[in-house]
């Protein structure tokens, strides 16, 4: 889906045009790809079907059932109030959420009709955009391949449609940032993108301190050439990311366009860190005997692991933490341009050296270790030991399916949390669940962006920092000039539930990919004292990230605000300490055993 998710996120930010000046060269623009103009069909968003707002336009594509819908309201005030309407069908759908200005989503739920929809708002219209599937889903993204050569097709069509909204919709200048579909940009383009990256972290950037080392001037200085002279599209936005890993934060990112993305591959395997050493945990059926699990990688391309990690993959990453570093390489480190194969050395569990070349675009594969189907959240009883899985703070919905579980959780007599495939969201949905686990008042991240006042800055050239006697004014000027004037916030504190308040002995359990907002619940619920967390060190990464849009429809983010816990102490850099530290093992791995799930449930049994 990422080509039309792409494309919509640079739409949305768009919709300054007028129907009635843009009418007659949209009207000719669909008709030249298929479409005609349609009055009495419904509007549908996903399945559901809706009252049609009067003055609304709509057009189909007969051929491959492709619908667009725009209604453009009086101001963008009355978009704005309509869009809820619009949100109360989205939020049901799984897809790409880009917040408040709308979703590319494929509408999966059972024994219903499948489709692929763009809904957003853009100014003062509102946009949907559709294309129904002929398969029926379970619900979940595991489709066969002939379904997923059907979501592939729909895409194509949907970004042929939203590609023709690009032309009519967008400004000139503004289409620096559309796809690359092809083109390469000039040398000013890249100039633009890289200058415009490096100006918003300069003032906008939360983490200077953590990399003292670097003199963010002088980078402008360094990569100038090499924006100037990138021999290509692909290179260019490597030399992005480049610059973007000199800030060692994982909130801060450079996003290549899928065009880009769609380049690179990487064998069906998977990688693991285990004590500072790198594992195959998980290969494709067709490798079992040619890469026995629990192999180690100790060369790639001809050079021994560590050294092509460092001089090829390092330097790429962005990353708060080492322990995050260390995995994304291990993910990282035989992927390469899709067509190239990777020669490797691998060590045997049984000693054998072995030297292999491996594609990197395999197809049909099927794991040894399958996964299971990703789930919001789940719940089961193991005994008198209630146990909840909470994988995304992503959508509000994991509110509701938690408060579903209360009656069960009640009767139990322990409860574990199971946060390890917790990525983050959105912070409050993990702090309204919170609400039902203390009855004392939640108190969440203390946090401070940075504060660029213009006047001040000037005011402070003329302070002398060597004197005694600087009253707030002059250090408030002279932090300004030092680009290090904050707006600090203090923790917000919320009330407990007003329902009963379940506290039972609680065991979160926790590890690298607990990340961002799933990190603040754990520091919510840090003064929480019948919780005990037990796993390994999160993330170490959250903040309100910015994102910017840069050429050739790539994007970047970069992290503006710095949570600590409620005293002070900082988590991002470092990752959520567990009470009780128990790292995964390599024969847990490779046993498929949750080892640490059958730890917690003893720990609790014994104490009860």
């Amino acid at each position: 889906m990422s080509p039309g998710y792409d494309l919509m996120s640079f739409l949305v930010e768009m919709g300054e045009k007028d129907m009635v000046n843009v009418s007659d060269s949209l009207e000719k623009k669909l008709k030249g790809i298929g479409f005609k103009s349609e009055e009495n069909l419904p509007f549908v968003i996903g399945n559901d079907t809706l009252s049609k707002p009067e003055g609304s336009f709509m057009w189909v594509n007969p051929k491959n059932g492709t619908s667009i819908f725009i209604h453009e309201f009086q101001s963008k005030n009355d978009a704005n109030s309509q869009w809820p309407e619009f949100r109360h069908h989205i939020d049901r759908y799984t897809g790409r959420n880009l917040g408040k200005m709308g979703t590319f989503y494929l509408k999966l739920e059972p024994e219903i009709p499948s489709s692929l929809n763009a809904t957003f708002l853009a100014g003062n219209k509102i946009f949907q955009l559709r294309k129904p599937l002929d398969f029926i889903s379970s619900g979940t993204f595991e489709f066969s391949e002939d379904q997923l050569k059907e979501v592939n097709s729909a895409d194509n069509d949907l970004v042929e449609a939203m590609d023709a909204l690009v032309d009519v919709f967008v400004s000139e200048k503004n289409k620096i940032y559309r796809p690359l579909n092809g083109e390469s940009l000039t040398e000013d383009e890249r100039l633009f993108g890289f200058i415009n990256f490096w100006t918003e972290v300069k003032y906008n950037f939360a983490f200077f301190d953590q990399v003292p080392n670097l003199d963010w001037q002088q980078v402008l200085l360094d990569y100038l050439p090499k924006v100037r002279n990138a021999p290509s599209n692909l290179e260019y936005y490597r030399i992005l990311q480049e610059v973007c890993a000199l800030l060692s934060d994982g909130h801060t990112n450079i996003y290549l366009p899928s065009s880009l993305k769609k380049e690179f591959g990487s064998p069906a395997v998977t990688i693991t860190p285990v004590n500072g050493a790198l594992y195959f945990t998980n290969t494709d059926k067709q490798l079992k005997a040619t890469i026995p699990l629990g192999s180690q990688l100790i060369g790639v391309n001809g050079l021994p692991v560590e050294e092509y990690i460092e001089k090829h993959i390092r330097p790429y990453i962005s990353s708060s933490t080492e322990h995050i570093r260390r995995n994304m390489e291990a993910h990282e480190v035989l992927q390469g341009i899709r067509t190239d194969s990777v020669q490797i050395e691998i060590r045997t569990p049984e000693n054998q050296l072995k030297q292999l070349t491996l594609g990197r675009d395999p197809s049909n594969i099927e794991w040894i270790i399958p996964s299971e189907p990703w789930q919001l959240s789940s719940f089961r009883k193991i005994g008198d030991v209630a146990y909840v899985s909470l994988n995304s703070f992503d959508n509000s919905q994991i509110v509701e399916e938690f408060e579903s579980y209360l009656d069960s959780i009640e009767s139990s007599k322990a409860l574990i949390i199971d946060l390890r495939k917790n990525g983050g969201g959105n912070s409050w949905n993990g702090y309204h669940i919170l609400k039902y686990l203390t009855d004392r008042p939640i108190i969440t991240s203390k946090w401070k962006t940075r504060d660029h006042r213009p006047a001040y800055k000037a005011w402070g050239a003329f302070v002398d920092e060597d004197s005694d006697n600087l009253d707030s004014w002059d250090s408030e000027a002279l932090a300004a000039y030092k680009d290090d004037y904050w707006f600090e916030s203090g923790p917000d504190t919320i009330a407990p539930s007003n329902n009963p308040v379940i506290k039972l002995p609680t065991i979160v359990l926790i590890g690298n990919n607990t990340a961002s907002a799933a990190e603040d619940f754990l520091v919510a619920a840090d003064p929480i004292d019948h919780f005990t967390t037990m796993g390994d060190f999160t993330y170490g990464s959250t903040g309100q990230p910015m994102f910017i849009r840069l050429p050739g429809g790539g994007k970047a983010r970069i992290c503006t605000k710095r949570d600590t816990y409620p005293d002070g102490r900082e988590f991002v850099g470092y990752g959520v300490h567990p009470d009780i530290m128990a790292p995964k093992t390599l024969d847990d791995i490779l046993a498929g055993e949750d080892s640490l799930l059958s730890m917690a449930i003893k720990k609790l049994t014994e104490s009860n």
